[in-house]
């Protein structure tokens, strides 16, 4: 018997390479999952993962997927961080266009780091004021306790 289809968009660029229509530099592919090397690299190397499965954002994927394709980043990671010689890896996902997602297909960023790269890092940091971290807390654990109860957990 043969597995189902996995959702795709006609229009999206990752539809297209997972289905074979675009080609890419495939390093890894899993039932699931697929990785390839960026054709528009931050260094040599940079990699990006995705699921087969179209889907556009982070917290659209399923669990199941999710923990699929998270349980290929330590392997994949040390693939590239070897092949490479970075001294690091920044490993990114950008989660809507303010976050600088521009392809709508959830994927995680592999991107090797060496000392004295021109990428800049790291961002700029804020902080809490007053009661404001414990207000973030409630609000968070409020939405993670609606979640689970939508999902009956």
């Amino acid at each position: 018997m043969s597995q189902p289809q996995a959702p795709q968009d006609p229009h999206c660029i990752f539809c297209k390479i997972v289905h074979g229509q675009i080609p890419a530099t495939k390093v890894l592919e899993t039932s699931q999952a697929v990785a390839f090397l960026d054709i528009h690299p931050v260094n040599p190397g940079h990699t990006l993962i995705l699921p087969r499965a179209h889907h556009a954002h982070l917290g659209e994927l399923p669990d199941d997927l999710a923990a699929h394709v998270a349980s290929l980043l330590p392997r994949l990671c040390r693939a590239v961080r070897a092949a490479t010689g970075a001294d690091g890896l920044n490993v990114i996902v950008n989660n809507g266009r303010s976050a600088g997602q521009t392809i709508d297909h959830v994927h995680w960023h592999i991107i090797p780091r060496f000392r004295d790269d021109a990428v800049n890092w790291p961002w700029p940091q804020g902080e809490y004021v007053g009661d404001e971290l414990g207000q973030m807390q409630f609000r968070i654990e409020q939405e993670l306790r609606a979640s689970s109860d939508a999902v009956g957990g």
